[in-house]
């Protein structure tokens, strides 16, 4: 960044030239790990001449020069030597890939990231590289939950994004760049994670400190922690409420979500920390949304709990926001007198979405104690009674390597309907799902179907080549599978129970090599229910 707040690209294998980056008065430079010049340094290898050419820059910027370390080669293993190369930021990569603006990606790279983290610290911090929010492929909560997790990491704040279309209150919250930039310059570590539901903590220079939680997983759920006993004061950054708590700290956070506290011991009034949860999981890792279906009512829960225990609650009421045309009918009194420190008040709701309801998902709020909580239920319909084609049915989650999966026609790669009429070994099927495997398929069953049936086989329009696997899961469990068929092959009668499943799932396996050409066809796949 230059003096005149511009940014400035130089291609550089000579450190002399950092004297011309000083004279334009940058004052950050990042230093790439492209075309490297392996030739000047026979019998070295990459982190051997990464470990002379970044010092030797460094030592020709000076020490007045933010210095970023962009080796994103993990073979070069900078977090081992960034510190002593004197680098301000090292990339935490383990291979030559940018940030992609996706959920996935930034969460992969972000636990990459917390590997490192006993190696950074103050005048030397782990890089996961750039803020995504504003470029569009993420939502407004995975992009706070990127500036939460890159906040509480002590990472550097610099945005892709055109800044006019970076969403200010995502990217410019005060209070959360003040966590990522105290000057105690500690990268947050986990308190608790079993992989999908994460708390971290951060120490903050005046002796608070940053609580994270984040839900890495797609359904809602409730995260606690457990602070030392005593008095708290309790802010959330994002939405500026504060709380008090006598040590205990609980959220029901989105899916993809994330909550990020500043804590600090405080004899401040304040009202306790209040969970609220609307329609919780009765198992946590549950990881489908409670299902709605058009027309019929259902019983949907929402929960206060007093968590703070520092004072009484009084007068609570609980208020159940649904979308516009639905009905939601307390089934049980929405008000209580008090609450005391781990009391729960629970209200029950009868909740019917229409009988013309689009099937989709859909968020139902619940507000008590000026605390809400949002839950995202979902709307479907289970097949009708008799035998019914899975490509006539909608499906709840599909997921497919190459382009869509396809209904009644072969898996094209491309664009939706650019498939073939689904083929094996000559023979021509005029229902089915051509998918191109690795896949999954699932239909919503409601515990009312009994059986799925299909003929499974690699389309002809790959020829003898593709293999793979083909299996019906019911909830949790396969049930029935192919074995690997190929391209070679003619099709094999699958024919699986799945009576009592809430959920049925049609699964394409690769086959136990690489996904080329296969192009797994559940070819005349129905479904008997009741």
């Amino acid at each position: 960044k230059s003096a005149t707040g511009g940014v400035q690209t130089v291609t550089s294998d000579d450190p002399a030239d950092a004297e011309q980056v000083k004279g334009w008065g940058a004052d950050y430079v990042k230093y790439d790990w492209c075309n490297i010049p392996a030739a000047d340094f026979p019998g070295q290898n990459v982190q051997q001449i990464a470990q002379t050419l970044y010092p030797r820059m460094r030592q020709a910027l000076g020490d007045a020069i933010a210095f970023a370390m962009n080796n994103e080669d993990g073979s070069t293993v900078p977090w081992l030597w960034g510190k002593d190369a004197k680098a301000t930021t090292w990339r935490t990569n383990v291979y030559n890939k940018p940030l992609s603006d996706s959920y996935p990606t930034m969460v992969d790279i972000w636990e990459t990231n917390q590997l490192r983290a006993e190696y950074a610290g103050p005048g030397s911090w782990a890089d996961p590289d750039l803020i995504q929010a504003g470029r569009g492929g993420m939502t407004d909560a995975e992009y706070r939950t990127q500036v939460s997790l890159w906040a509480v990491g002590a990472s550097p704040l610099i945005l892709q994004a055109d800044p006019a279309k970076a969403p200010p209150a995502i990217v410019a919250n005060p209070k959360v760049i003040a966590v990522d930039q105290d000057t105690l310059g500690v990268q947050g570590r986990f308190v608790t994670s079993d992989g999908w539901y994460h708390v971290l903590s951060k120490p903050l220079a005046n002796g608070d400190q940053a609580i994270l939680l984040f839900n890495e997983s797609d359904q809602a759920a409730t995260i606690s922690t457990r602070l030392k006993p005593a008095r708290y004061r309790v802010e959330e950054l994002w939405t500026g409420a504060v709380t008090t708590t006598a040590g205990d700290l609980a959220a029901q956070v989105p899916a993809h979500g994330s909550v990020l506290y500043r804590v600090s011991v405080s004899r401040e009034q304040a009202p306790p920390a209040v969970l609220v949860e609307t329609d919780p999981a009765a198992v946590l890792g549950e990881d489908h949304p409670s299902v709605l279906e058009p027309g019929v009512e259902r019983e949907v829960v929402t929960r206060v709990t007093n968590t703070g225990g520092t004072d009484r609650l009084r007068d609570v009421e609980v208020a159940l926001g649904v979308p516009a045309g639905w009905r939601a009918r307390a089934r049980t009194a929405t008000r209580t007198g008090r609450l005391d420190g781990g009391e729960t008040f629970t209200v029950k709701w009868g909740v019917t979405p229409p009988a013309g309801a689009e099937l989709k998902d859909y968020e139902i709020t619940a507000t008590a104690a000026k605390t809400t909580a949002t839950a995202v239920v979902k709307v479907a319909r289970a097949p009708g009674s008799g035998r019914t084609y899975l490509s006539d049915l909608p499906w709840t989650r599909v997921a497919n390597y190459f382009g869509p999966v396809e209904k009644d026609t072969s898996n094209g790669e491309k664009a939706a309907g650019d498939g073939k009429p689904i083929t094996i070994e000559g023979v021509r099927y005029a229902k089915g799902l051509g998918t191109h495997a690795p896949a999954d398929i699932e239909f919503y069953t409601a515990g009312r179907c009994s059986t799925v049936e299909f003929q499974a086989g690699v389309d002809d329009e790959v020829g003898a080549a593709g293999s793979a696997d083909l299996e019906v899961w019911a909830d949790g469990g396969r049930v029935a599978h192919s074995g690997i068929v190929t391209g070679a092959q003619p099709a094999r009668k699958v024919t699986a129970s799945v009576k009592g499943a809430t959920y049925v799932r049609l699964v394409a396996t690769n086959g136990g090599d690489n996904a080329t050409s296969d192009h797994a066809d559940f070819a005349d796949a129905s479904i008997t229910c009741q």
